[in-house]
């Protein structure tokens, strides 16, 4: 073990000697990144940490490659709808009873685990705007989940964690799963720019905000093949931030997660680390989360002098303006689009608004060509 290091570090190393598979073999060591110290021999130990990170994921993901060509088990269930969302959960959890409760989808349900062999669908509506539930099948607590399975929770839109009556363990146990793969739920991206430099080396802009001494900042970036970049701090950026930043799988997935009543049932919404838990029962306050995690919004049409058309809203992105509501209609229609009149956020029923005005929840757009 290098001299100098610290009691954390060693207890990494401890858990990097003991791992079972890769996986542990990649949280372990970037546990140690993390934890080396802050002279220059931990700075020579870190680019030999980096080194053996990137080898584990590179021949990772081949194995996960070869894998799928060998069994020919691959999974592409094509977004539709306002979104697709994943419904994620421990075995017996209730992920069928929940798919059947809130959707069209009609799963086998069963008391003996692992009943759900492949991923179920079903649509949720919101007020118009139809969601993509899928049920993924359950996983072993041994192999857990297949390459295939997380290449859907990477691609998703959002998740939803399924909980047994409002088990923080349980939910801890399925963050640490998807940790492991570096989905992350309990963590927002870093809020930090990088830009390719005329100059070599690494510069910091706003570092101010850098919580980590610079020289191993720099160091930990050029391991990963950083070499003559500007780095934006939006934020304050301590060594998790960075190591974050660095991982080129980090995917991050806002979550809702619902507590299935089997013994007991809750009417309030709690939280663990701003996560919102919701009561199974609680079906109207769960589907309005579920589409508010979407960062959409829903806009009604009307022609002129006519009623207003609420059986097919559009579902635009927040922050989405008239000008994109109209893109959506035909791609042709947006460049005749002379005017729009707006009911609901508006000042005023009715009222004429200019092409980037931008649209809220269940607005009325008349557009005007």
């Amino acid at each position: 073990m290098p001299a100098n290091v610290s009691f954390e570090f060693a207890l990494a190393q401890k858990k990097f000697d003991e791992a079972r598979n890769d996986e542990e073999k990649i949280i372990a060591l970037q546990e140690m990144i993390s934890r080396a110290p802050a002279h220059k021999g931990g700075e020579n130990l870190r680019k030999d940490l980096s080194r053996k990170l990137a080898a584990l994921k590179s021949k990772m993901e081949k194995q996960a490659i070869t894998a799928g060509k060998r069994t020919g088990n691959t999974i592409n269930i094509k977004k539709e709808g306002a979104g697709q969302i994943l419904i994620f959960g421990a075995a017996n959890s209730g992920k069928s009873t929940f798919l059947t409760e809130y959707t069209n989808s009609k799963p086998l349900i069963a008391a003996y685990p692992y009943t759900t062999k492949k991923p179920d669908v079903g649509i949720l509506n919101y007020g118009g705007a139809l969601i993509q539930l899928i049920e993924l099948p359950s996983f072993l607590e041994r192999h857990e989940l297949t390459p295939q399975i997380f290449s859907m929770i990477r691609v998703c839109d959002a998740l939803v964690l399924l909980i047994k009556d409002g088990s923080i363990d349980e939910l801890k146990y399925l963050i640490s799963i998807l940790e492991k793969q570096d989905v992350f739920v309990t963590k927002k991206k870093p809020n930090i720019q990088i830009s390719k430099s005329e100059f070599s080396g690494i510069s910091f802009v706003n570092d101010h905000f850098l919580k980590v001494p610079k020289d191993q900042a720099i160091e930990i970036l050029k391991s990963s093949g950083f070499r003559a970049h500007n780095i934006i701090l939006n934020q304050t950026t301590h060594l998790d931030d960075l190591m974050l930043l660095i991982n080129p799988r980090a995917s991050y997935k806002s979550v809702i997660v619902v507590s299935m009543p089997f013994t007991k049932s809750f009417k309030d919404v709690f939280y663990y680390k701003q996560i919102p838990i919701y009561d199974f029962s609680l079906k109207q306050e769960v589907t309005l989360k579920i589409f508010e995690i979407l960062e959409s919004v829903i806009v009604f049409t009307k022609k002129p002098g006519q009623k207003v058309d609420k059986t097919e809203p559009l579902v635009i992105d927040k922050g989405n303006t008239v000008l994109d509501a109209a893109k959506l209609i035909h791609k042709n229609f947006y460049k005749q689009l002379k005017s729009a009149k707006v009911w609901g956020s508006t000042k005023y029923p009715g009222q004429t608004v200019s092409k980037n005005y931008v649209l809220q929840n269940r607005d009325v757009v008349e557009f005007n060509i």
